[in-house]
Parts: structure tokens; sequence; C-alpha cells
């Protein structure tokens, strides 16, 4: 069994242990990182950022972890969820992203928990629509969405920068009435 929770400050070696193990899993799909990335300190200041969002209702960062067996040191991160770009007012709309530990990959971790994380947007934080945007050769992250009711609803040419090239990428959306 895994657990969702948004992270904490308490969360940054264990962010930083899993950006190290899955480095080379993760690089066709990442932006170029700088070289201290997969280091605590750097984590811990990546989520004194990301609360500052947090605290404005702009980003929500969870972490998918293993559930204790004996004691809660044996816990470990095994993915990450963002709901990022939240706009309010007349849009409603946030933008989603997210990562698996190679070893627990297609196992349905990321589809089950995403859906909790859906859930949190449209039903806790009252959102109309999200969105997603993944590299049209990332057949793993399509299966997520397209299981989750996200649709395609287009293609945009060098959308993100991947590893220093513009990378072109799909986009899919999911309404809450969906």
């Amino acid at each position: 069994m895994f657990s969702l929770r948004l992270l904490t400050l308490a969360d940054a070696t264990q962010l930083a242990d899993y950006h190290q193990r899955n480095a080379e899993f993760h690089r066709p799909w990442s932006p170029l990182m700088p070289p201290d990335y997969a280091t605590p300190a750097f984590q811990e200041q990546r989520l004194r950022n990301y609360f500052r969002r947090h605290n404005w209702g702009e980003q929500y960062r969870f972490g998918i972890f293993t559930e204790a067996v004996l004691d809660q040191a044996s816990v470990q991160l095994i993915g990450t969820i963002t709901l990022a770009a939240v706009e309010r007012e007349f849009f409603q709309n946030g933008r989603l992203g997210y990562s698996i530990d190679q070893q627990y990959q297609n196992r349905g971790v990321i589809t089950a928990n995403l859906q909790k994380v859906i859930h949190f947007s449209f039903v806790e934080q009252g959102l109309h629509r999200l969105e997603a945007s993944i590299m049209p050769h990332n057949a793993a992250s399509r299966r997520v969405l397209e299981k989750c009711g996200f649709e395609k609803i287009g293609y945009s040419p060098n959308y993100l920068q991947i590893q220093g090239v513009w990378r072109d990428h799909e986009l899919y959306m999911r309404l809450a009435e969906e």
C-alpha cells in the first residue's frame, strides 16, 4: 500500500534521495537540473520556495510514500504529483505533473494517486479544469492520463525545454464535470 500527502520541509532528504535514485530514469522527461539538484540542501530550498506558492493557493506538491511496515524509518518516497499554476477567479484551472520511482512503474501507483489529486483539485479546491502535457513518445504517461479521464486537446511544438532542447508536447485536459 501507498499513502499520498502534501510534502513538508522534513521531506527534503527523501526528495534528494528520490531524485538521486531516479536521475537516469527521469532524464528523458526532465529539464536540465543544476549539479546540486539531488541534495537535501537544494530540495529544502526548493520546498521553502514551494511553500510560498502553496500559501497563496497556487501550487500543491504531493509525495507518494510506501506504508510503514514496522517503523517510520521504513517509509520511502516513491513518487511525486504536483498541481501547479493554479489560477483562480474566472479560470479555476491548474496544471498537473507527476513522476514515479523506476521500481514502481507500471503498477498503477501514479494512476491511483493522480485520481486522489484530481478529487482534491475539483472537490476541495473547486477547480473547473486540469491540464497536463506530455511528450508524444511517452506512452506510459499517456496511458495514465487516459485512465484518469483526460482527453487530448492539442499539440504544441517546442513547448518545454527538456535536457536543453525544446520539445513538442501533446496537451491534455479534464473538466470537473467529466
